[in-house]
């Protein structure tokens, strides 16, 4: 039996990254180039998509959702940005003092949080 596609995505831009929440009924688009709406949630049950952030902040590279929180991560070229989604507040600003972020992930406890740069350096946050 052939399976087609649960989803299809259009976006303005060309899309970089998607990552899944741990649910599974959100993931989050990240397109660098799209300014204001560089970060697109989206909701598969509901066939969805939300703006979480009215103005841009940095160009997005990376974005990921905390595994148990309503926390959401993403990263510019330098900074990470902790999202808190439900009070719609920034919660913290993570400076990696790399040059160019390249990987980001978050622990399945969501106690750690791991960013990879082009520069050969990792940098773990407790």
């Amino acid at each position: 039996v052939p399976i087609g596609p649960i989803c299809v995505l259009k976006a303005n831009h060309d899309v970089a990254n998607v990552r899944w929440q741990a649910k599974g009924d959100y993931f989050v688009s990240v397109s660098p180039k799209g300014a204001a709406a560089a970060v697109l949630i989206h909701q598969l049950s509901r066939g969805n998509s939300q703006q979480p952030f009215g103005k841009a902040k940095g160009e997005a590279q990376l974005a990921c959702f905390h595994p148990s929180k309503p926390f959401l991560f993403v990263a510019s070229q330098q900074h990470v940005r902790v999202y808190h989604l439900v009070k719609q507040a920034m919660v913290k600003r993570l400076v990696s003092g790399v040059r160019w972020i390249s990987s980001l992930d978050v622990h399945s406890s969501g106690d750690h949080l791991i960013v990879g740069s082009l520069d050969r350096r990792m940098i773990w946050f407790d």
